[in-house]
């Protein structure tokens, strides 16, 4: 039984999703991972959200920390074990990305990340890390009406529902709890060319599949040392 050492909750989610070319992505992750694919295919995923009240279970709400976020991430399996993999994570917080960097070899880059929401959702990041390469993410996007849970074996269950991260840089894995995403179609624009660029990844031709969440509570386990 592990302990929960991180509480935090992701506050209007896009999640734009493409699917991508195997070989590609396959020399983009650990030699350790396999990726996971669905119906062979596999997918990259961009999320943006804000990340609100990250704190230790049992620290006071007003200590916890908010910044805005846009990771990058793929879906992967080790053993038996499925979950997703961090390309990249930008974020507003300069302590988020050097207590990640430091324990657990995140890929977390210093960003400036404006968000602003009145109806429409519009989200910019500009990575600003120390010897970097420029990095820019834009999208501006209106949820719908009509949010569904994902049908267990569906496309949407494979890209949402997942339940560990692997950090095999770090020798880590560690396991997350969540409710099941309930996701809500949406209206979006999403410009991620230099993302992908930045990951060695090139850019899909065809148009994201994309949905939005108003909100997701997270519990962060302890990690575990990877066998």
């Amino acid at each position: 039984m592990t302990v929960r050492v991180l509480r935090f909750t992701w506050r209007d989610c896009l999640f734009a999703h493409w699917s991508v070319d195997t070989a590609a992505l396959e020399a983009a992750i650990p030699d350790s991972l396999a990726l996971d694919t669905y119906d062979g295919q596999a997918w990259v995923s961009v999320l943006a959200s804000t990340v609100e009240n990250a704190r230790p279970p049992g620290t006071p709400h007003l200590l916890g920390a908010t910044f805005p976020q846009v990771n990058v991430r793929t879906y992967v399996r080790l053993g038996d074990a499925v979950g997703v993999y961090f390309l990249s994570l930008d974020t507003g917080s300069r302590l988020a990305v050097r207590v990640a960097r430091r324990l657990y070899r995140l890929p977390y880059y210093d960003a400036d990340i404006t968000v602003e929401t009145d109806g429409t959702h519009r989200i910019h990041a500009r990575r600003r890390h120390p010897e970097t390469l420029p990095v820019e993410f834009e999208a501006t996007y209106r949820p719908k009406n009509g949010a569904t849970v994902p049908e267990t074996g569906s496309l949407s269950y494979f890209l949402s529902e997942r339940y560990r991260l692997f950090v095999p840089q770090a020798g880590m894995t560690a396991r997350v709890e969540h409710d099941p995403w309930p996701l809500h179609p949406v209206e979006a624009d999403v410009w991620a060319d230099s993302l992908f660029d930045a990951v060695g990844l090139p850019l899909p031709d065809a148009e994201p599949r994309v949905r939005y969440c108003p909100a997701m509570v997270f519990h962060v386990h302890a990690p575990k040392r990877l066998d």
